[in-house]
Parts: C-alpha cells; structure tokens; sequence
C-alpha cells in the first residue's frame, strides 16, 4: 500500500511539474486581421487557394515524447485538395520566419526522431522519462555517413507527422510539420507555404 502510494506521489509530482512548465513556456497565437478564416480560440488559421484549403494548428502537441517543445516548433496541418489533380506535399515548400529574417526549415520526422534519441541518450538534459524505445538497429542517420547505432526510438512523431506524399483530388491529409525551434529570438513568426497552385503566408505571434 505505500509502496502505490509513493507511486501516486511521484506520478503527482510529474504531472504538476509539466503543467508548471506548459504553462510558462512560450505560445504560438494566430495573428488576428489577417487574410482568411482565424479561430484565436482553437489556434488555427485557415487559408483557400486555387481549390487547396490550408489549416495550421499550433500549441497542439499533447504527446509522447513530451521534450519535443525544447527542441522543435511543431505546427499541425490539415490540408484539403478540392481540385481535379494530385497535389504533391513536400517540406521543402514549409518555411519559417521570424521577423528578424531567421529562417528555420521542417525537419523530416524521421530527423527529429534520430535527433531527438541523441539527445535522450547523449544530451544536454536528463532522460526523458516518458520516450520509450524498442528493437535495437542502426538509426536514421539524417544524413550523416556513419551510422551511431542507438536504438531505434519509439514514438509518436512519424505516427503523427504529415506525410510527404500526393493528396489525390477531393481528399485531405493531417499531421504535424516539425520546424528547428522558432520562438528563442523573435516575437512573430511567418509561415510560408507553397503546394501546388497555393502560395499563401500564415502569420502568429509569440506570447512569452
């Protein structure tokens, strides 16, 4: 019996921690006034263009591993293909900005997941204590020659990042796009977004 409820004091204790800190971290707020359909309450704007409807989510990121904050700015994406063709996604036509001109790219999930081990394993911080991993073998890489053999993590990010693939005609896809983290040095950001025949710019601020 003590022993459960040392086990429900610890659990308590990292639960308040994390609101604490969710509570005190930066917030990324939609930009009222701008062009489109802005829901303050929700976080999302909403964009249509040459029949491709864009919506970017942000504060979003209720998961597992919960560190990913620390590292990335993570923006949901519900994108709508109400034209006749196939429309091809890619990250490269996601950019962000902030308003001193610094420009921070989306990383693939599978980066972020390799990046993201590396830290939990080798890092700056302690083990994060809710990122689990599973089979042991050779990791992505992200681009680097040499494999590090860490463990392949165990996580929701590819599970629920917005794939790099075409969005046939009336069809739609979600998930979330993972940008190098965005909020240390500005107070707004620009989203810059090109897909297809849509070429639109999703503006927010940074409440600190």
């Amino acid at each position: 019996m003590k022993y459960h409820n040392k086990i429900l004091f610890a659990a308590g204790i990292i639960l308040c921690l994390f609101t604490f800190m969710t509570a005190c971290a930066p917030r990324i707020i939609p930009r009222a006034g701008q062009p489109g359909l802005v829901d303050l309450e929700s976080s999302i704007i909403t964009k249509e263009k040459a029949g491709i409807r864009v919506s970017v989510q942000t504060e979003e990121w209720r998961y597992t591993p919960y560190a990913i904050n620390d590292y990335f700015t993570p923006f949901l994406f519900l994108i709508r293909n109400n034209t006749g063709d196939k429309i091809a996604i890619k990250y490269s036509g996601l950019i962000l900005f902030d308003e001193h001109g610094n420009q921070f790219e989306a990383v693939p999930p599978e980066g972020v997941e390799y990046m993201m081990a590396s830290r939990d394993i080798y890092g700056d911080r302690g083990p994060d204590l809710f990122f689990r991993y599973e089979e042991t073998r050779p990791p992505y890489t992200y681009g680097l020659e040499g494999p590090a053999y860490l463990r392949r993590p165990f996580s929701n990010i590819s599970i629920f990042s917005l794939p790099e693939a075409p969005i046939y005609p009336n069809s739609q896809v979600r998930g979330f796009v993972y940008f190098r983290k965005a909020i240390s040095y500005g107070k707004a950001l620009r989203l810059k977004v090109e897909l297809g025949g849509f070429e639109e710019e999703f503006e927010f601020d940074i409440k600190k």
